[in-house]
């Protein structure tokens, strides 16, 4: 009984084989360049990989192939799309307030940030000041360098942006 039983598996084996050559020759792949039985190709990983056929499910025939044949036609005909990963849309870099002075005494920055920062922290410049306290409030700004940064793509905060209405600065 058990001969018979490895007999069949054999047979099963030997079509499932077979079934692959045809399927390979009908793609157009030729044997000559078949690994020979003892080189490191002929490994079951290696062969299976070098013939573009499943790890683990051996050899699946027409669909795997036809798969990807698809898959490498497809890939001929899309050209190759760039997406830029650190140019961001919208641009992180504020122009806002920074608080400075002591206790019920304040006094503000008008500093050009990343957004992502804390006001009171790192600022790459600092373009003028805001001081509350004086009767007229009394607001210093830097205009040719708020409008390079501005040029740049900086968006400046709603209170930033109401002082550069008042000096005649278009902030959209």
């Amino acid at each position: 009984m058990g001969a018979r039983r490895s007999s069949a598996g054999f047979a099963a084996i030997i079509a499932a084989c077979l079934f692959c050559v045809m399927a390979l020759a009908s793609f157009g792949h030729t044997f000559s360049d078949a690994p020979v039985l003892g080189s490191p190709m002929m490994t079951k990983t290696g062969m299976h990989t070098r013939m573009g056929l499943a790890r683990a499910g051996g050899c699946q025939g027409r669909t795997g192939l036809a798969v990807r044949a698809e898959e490498e036609a497809s890939a001929e005909k899309k050209p190759p799309v760039f997406i830029n990963k650190f140019k961001k849309p919208d641009s992180p870099v504020r122009i806002r307030l920074s608080r400075r002075g002591k206790h019920k005494a304040p006094f503000y920055r008008i500093v050009v940030q990343d957004s992502r920062r804390i006001p009171q922290g790192r600022f790459l410049e600092n373009v003028g000041f805001y001081d509350p306290l004086r009767s007229t409030g009394k607001v210093s700004l830097n205009i040719e360098r708020i409008k390079h940064w501005i040029g740049e793509g900086a968006k400046p905060t709603q209170t930033v942006a109401r002082f550069l209405e008042l000096v005649g600065i278009e902030t959209k």
